[in-house]
């Protein structure tokens, strides 16, 4: 059963539940937060990424109340990093963040009630059996046997190009944050063994193709895409402004639009990069 992440604050509560609701009737899963669980807690980041790890899509309730939000903003930068698709519902008319360069986006109110039916034609099926959705799964599996036979199906599918920079995400992040070191040392070492193949990647056929790439919106509405690997590399030898996100430190880039010359800050998480 294909998983959706519905992101929200608790001013957009309604809205979200009958998402959710619509989902469940058309045979998604989707997720609701437990009330033992607070965002106070030292597990609720591991909780939330785990979810959205798991997530064949995110659906973003976007308003006046969402935009200032660290937690719903954490929402978004996490599923950028695991190449997910993010589907925002936009309730008032508030503009988008500058780096969320999406295709799709729906005009929705605050009942939300005729949401549902527009997003189905963007949404992976209920039943899909789609490899990455399943490695999807797989990945943020509790038990650790299904973790490591995320890690074996990850492999293949990298010998089969198939979802390549979606597949190497995921494989960085069981690398870096799962709880297991087998977990973690298995995922190195399928990443390690993809490295010494020394292949170049196969050609961008859009700058959306590669994990180290994002876009930014600058406000006369031009699109430049920017790659991590240099943008943040750049602020190596430069003090950095730094802004604390929902516990975790984002780096401010002050970047320049290549359309239109205007300045355009951007948030983003350049660990690992540096």
């Amino acid at each position: 059963m294909t998983q959706i992440f519905v992101s929200h604050t608790q001013d957009d509560a309604a809205c979200a539940e009958s998402i959710r609701e619509g989902l469940e009737a058309r045979g998604y899963s989707t997720w609701r937060e437990p009330t033992s669980l607070s965002m106070e807690s030292i597990l609720y980041p591991r909780t939330i990424e785990n979810v959205i790890l798991g997530s064949a899509a995110v659906i973003l309730v976007w308003s006046s109340s969402a935009a200032p939000s660290e937690w719903v903003e954490r929402h978004i930068l996490f599923a950028q990093r695991l190449k997910k698709l993010i589907l925002p519902v936009v309730l008032d008319g508030t503009n988008l963040p500058n780096t969320l360069v999406v295709d799709t986006a729906i005009a929705g109110q605050t009942s939300c009630a005729d949401v549902v039916a527009k997003l189905l034609s963007s949404l992976p099926p209920a039943n899909s059996t789609d490899s990455l959705i399943k490695l999807s799964e797989q990945a943020a599996h509790e038990f650790i046997g299904i973790r490591k036979e995320a890690i074996d199906h990850a492999a293949e599918m990298l010998q089969r190009d198939e979802h390549r920079e979606a597949v190497l995400a995921v494989l960085e992040y069981l690398a870096q944050k799962d709880l297991m070191m087998g977990v973690r040392d298995k995922a190195q070492e399928v990443l390690d063994a993809d490295a010494r193949k020394g292949a170049a990647p196969p050609p961008f056929l859009r700058p959306g193709d590669s994990r180290h790439i994002f876009g930014v919106r600058c406000k006369n509405g031009h699109v430049t895409y920017f790659n991590k690997q240099r943008v943040c590399s750049a602020y190596k030898e430069v003090p950095r402004e730094m802004r604390q996100s929902a516990g975790q430190e984002l780096d401010e880039l002050h970047l320049k639009c290549e359309t239109c010359g205007v300045e355009v800050v951007a948030h983003e998480d350049c660990r690992g990069y540096k």
